[in-house]
C-alpha cells in the first residue's frame, strides 16, 4: 500500500499568506490615504499663499481645489498601486472614493452644507476613474 504523505503545514501556510496580503493592503490603504491627505494639504497651503500675496481672483477656488484632488488622488493610487503590486486599478478606484467620502464631513465641519446631488456624483466618478488610472500606472512602475 502506499501512503500519502499530507504536508498540513502548506495546505495552512496559504491561509496566513492571505492574511498577510489582507494586513498588507490595509496598511497600504491608510499609507495612501495619508500620502493624500498630505498633498492636498501641502498643495491647498501653496494656493492659498499664492492667493494672498498675488492678486488672483477667489473664484478659480473651485477650479483649483478640483484639480489639487485630482492630483493628490493620482499620486496617492500610484503610490499604493507600486506597494501592493497588484490590481492596482481597484486599489486605486477604491482610495480615490474613500479619499472623497473623507473629505464631506470634513467640509461639514468648515460650514458647508451636505447635498447629494450630480456635482457630489460626478466628483466621487472622477475621483474613482483618476485613482483607477493612478492605480494601473503604479503597478506599471514596479
Amino acid at each position: 500500500m502506499k501512503t500519502r504523505k499530507v504536508n498540513w503545514s502548506n495546505k495552512y501556510s496559504t491561509a496566513t499568506q492571505d492574511e498577510g496580503v489582507k494586513s498588507n493592503t490595509y496598511m497600504v490603504m491608510l499609507k495612501s490615504l495619508l500620502v493624500c491627505l498630505i498633498i492636498s494639504f501641502v498643495m491647498i497651503l501653496l494656493y492659498a499663499l499664492i492667493l494672498s500675496f498675488t492678486s488672483i481672483s477667489d473664484a478659480t477656488m473651485s477650479k483649483v481645489t478640483q484639480t489639487i484632488l485630482i492630483i493628490s488622488i493620482a499620486i496617492a493610487s500610484a503610490y499604493g498601486g507600486k506597494k501592493t503590486r497588484h490590481r492596482g486599478w481597484l486599489f486605486g478606484a477604491i482610495l480615490g472614493l474613500i479619499f472623497t467620502i473623507l473629505l464631506v464631513p470634513f467640509g461639514m465641519a468648515l460650514g458647508q452644507v451636505f447635498t447629494m446631488d450630480i456635482y457630489l456624483i460626478a466628483k466621487l466618478l472622477v475621483a474613482a476613474v483618476v485613482g483607477a488610472i493612478g492605480g494601473i500606472i503604479g503597478v506599471n512602475l514596479n
